[in-house]
């Protein structure tokens, strides 16, 4: 009788094992983007990052670069905009429906912008 429960014991301590190791982790790979457009994307050294143009905002409005970064910058809208950084070391206009690559490369955390729409802004932060 007694073997009987350690039996039940030991056998209910392995499955609430395998249900704890199941949930535990980091599932998301790493992804930090939303459709808040209040995230960021990382970039890196050969790395790249994605931006979407989308009712007149940029998703997401802060990316995080780290030297040479490659940005695709697609164009959801039904209108023209560009992707202009503060320091205007890149100026690219991307017209309704189309996509662009740039290379973002700051040394320091610089604004964003289009500049037919002065509303639309964003950050690219340095890591």
């Amino acid at each position: 009788m007694v073997k009987g429960r350690w039996v039940r014991l030991v056998a209910g301590l392995f499955v609430l094992s395998l249900v704890v190791a199941a949930c535990g982790g980091d599932d998301d790979g790493g992804d930090t983007t939303g459709a808040t457009g209040a995230t960021e994307e990382t970039g890196s050294t050969g790395g790249g990052t994605s931006i979407t143009i989308a009712g007149f905002a940029f998703d997401p409005n802060t990316i995080t670069v780290s030297g040479p970064t490659e940005v695709t910058i697609t164009n959801d809208d039904d209108a023209t905009h560009t992707f202009t950084l503060d320091d205007d070391s890149v100026d690219e206009t991307i017209d309704a429906g189309a996509t662009a690559t740039v290379t973002v490369d700051v040394s320091q955390t610089t604004g964003f912008h289009c500049t037919i729409h002065p509303d639309m802004t964003g950050t690219a932060e340095v890591a």
